[in-house]
C-alpha cells in the first residue's frame, strides 16, 4: 500500500485511509494544516503547519469571504492533529470540512479539548473524525445558537466526552436548522442530556447511527417551543439513559428504529419516553422493571 507521509510529525497516513475520511468532502478551494506539537505556529501548509484550530479557522474564513476568487459556493478543508489540542473555539469555519487525522493517545482520532460556540457566521461546517473532550465546567461541550451563525453543521464519527467533569449537554442547540449527528458516540456522564434543542428553528436536524451511553438524565430532548419547518430524524441510535430516552414537549421528531436502554421503571412501557407516537417506528426499549420485556424488550410501534 502506498503511504503519504506527514514529515513534520511523522505520521503516516495510507491513501486508502485517508481517502475514507476524506471521500465525502471534495475541496475545490484550500487546505490548512494544524499540528499542536510544533515548536512555532506557520503559514498552515503540510509542512509549516498552524499550531491552533483558531489560526487555521480564521485563515480558512478569510480565504472563503474573499470575492476576487469566487470561492462562496466552494470547500476549504483544515487537516488536525496534535495530540489533543487545548483551545476553545468562539468561531466556527464557514463552508469548511475539519478533519482529524493522526492520534490522541489510545484513540485514533484528534483530540480537541474545551467547551465550543458558535458566535458568529459559521454556514456549513463539517466535522470528521475529532474527539471533543469537555472542560470540567457545567456547560455543553458545543452551545450552538442562531440561524445566521452555524447552520447546518454536521459531526462525523466524532466522540464527545464528558468524563472529564460536569457536563451539562454534548450538543445544544438553539434556533439553528439543519443539524447532523451521524455514528458519533457520547460517554459521560452528561448532567441534562446528549442532545438538546431550545426555542427556535431545528428544523432538517438529523441524528442517526450514534452510541449514547452515560447520561445521568434524559437522551435527546426538544422544548415546548422548538420548531421545525423541515421533519426532523432520530434514527437507528442506542441510547442509554438514567431519565427517559427521548423528551419531545414539541412532539416534532420522527422517531425510528432505534435502542433504548433506561432506568425509568417502564412497567407501563409510555413511562420511558414522551414522544409523537404518530412519527414513531420500529424503536425497541429496555427498562429497570424486570417485567418490561419477557425474551425482548418492548417492540414499540414495529
Amino acid at each position: 500500500m502506498r503511504k503519504k507521509d506527514f514529515y513534520h510529525t511523522g505520521l503516516q497516513v495510507s491513501r486508502t485511509d485517508l481517502k475514507q475520511i476524506t471521500a465525502p468532502n471534495p475541496s475545490g478551494a484550500d487546505d490548512f494544516y494544524v499540528d499542536g506539537n510544533v515548536d512555532a505556529t506557520g503559514s498552515g501548509s503540510k509542512d509549516y503547519p498552524f499550531s491552533t484550530l483558531a489560526e487555521a479557522i480564521a485563515a480558512s474564513n478569510t480565504s472563503i469571504a474573499l470575492s476576487s476568487n469566487r470561492w462562496w459556493a466552494r470547500r476549504n478543508r483544515i487537516f488536525c492533529m496534535g495530540d489533543a489540542l487545548d483551545e476553545t473555539l468562539a468561531q466556527l469555519p464557514t463552508k469548511c470540512d475539519v478533519i482529524g487525522v493522526g492520534s490522541y493517545d489510545g484513540y485514533t482520532k484528534c483530540g480537541l479539548s474545551g467547551n465550543h460556540s458558535s458566535a458568529a457566521e459559521s454556514y456549513g461546517t463539517r466535522f470528521f473524525n475529532m474527539h471533543f473532550l469537555a472542560d470540567a465546567t457545567a456547560s455543553a461541550i458545543f452551545t450552538l445558537a442562531g440561524a445566521n451563525s452555524a447552520s447546518g453543521i454536521q459531526f462525523h464519527e466524532c466522540t464527545f466526552d464528558g468524563t472529564k467533569g460536569t457536563v451539562t449537554s454534548g450538543i445544544l442547540s438553539t434556533a439553528m436548522p439543519f443539524l447532523g449527528v451521524f455514528n458519533c458516540e457520547f460517554k459521560g456522564p452528561f448532567a441534562t442530556s446528549y442532545i438538546s434543542f431550545g426555542a427556535g428553528e431545528a428544523g432538517g436536524a438529523t441524528i442517526q447511527g450514534n452510541k449514547m451511553s452515560g447520561s445521568l438524565a434524559k437522551g435527546i430532548v426538544l422544548g415546548g417551543t422548538t420548531t421545525a419547518s423541515w421533519e426532523m430524524f432520530l434514527i437507528e441510535n442506542f441510547i442509554k439513559t438514567v431519565g427517559i430516552w427521548v423528551d419531545d414537549d414539541a412532539d416534532v421528531l420522527h422517531v425510528i428504529n432505534n435502542r433504548a436502554i433506561t432506568e425509568v421503571d417502564c412497567a407501563t412501557y409510555t413511562a420511558g419516553f414522551d414522544m409523537n407516537l404518530l412519527l414513531a417506528s420500529g424503536n425497541l426499549q429496555t427498562g429497570s422493571n424486570a417485567g418490561d420485556c419477557d425474551s425482548v424488550p418492548h417492540i414499540l410501534f414495529a
